[in-house]
């Protein structure tokens, strides 16, 4: 029994790790363009806010909202950013799309 449950849990650990680690970065004034990026496959999604940030990675982000993906190794492979309209054009899909070619890429 002890191995079984061993087992179940060492098949959980390896399905739920995610490869990528998507970070949104938004303003708390500007939360309404905020974009649900909820339920996205082989990602970990994190929302934060750019006034709770370091002043260096403040100076980093041109615009909000701004949407990043880190590889495993924590560099970036995917950047959005909402520009003077200070709104996204990118959709979820367009992401997850981003993600899925990532993980193509890797397998060869």
């Amino acid at each position: 029994m002890k191995n079984l449950l061993k087992i179940l849990t060492l098949l959980f650990a390896c399905f739920s790790f995610s490869q990528y680690e998507v970070l949104h970065i938004n303003s708390s004034w500007n939360q309404k363009y905020d974009l649900d990026l909820s339920g996205l496959k082989h990602a970990t999604v994190k929302y934060a806010f750019l006034e709770d940030q370091t002043p260096s990675f403040r100076q980093q982000i041109k615009s909000v909202p701004t949407i990043l993906v880190f590889d495993k190794n924590g560099r970036t492979r995917g950047q959005w950013s909402g520009g003077i309209a200070l709104k996204l054009k990118v959709t979820k899909e367009d992401i997850q799309d981003h993600i899925n070619k990532l993980i193509e890429l890797e397998k060869n």
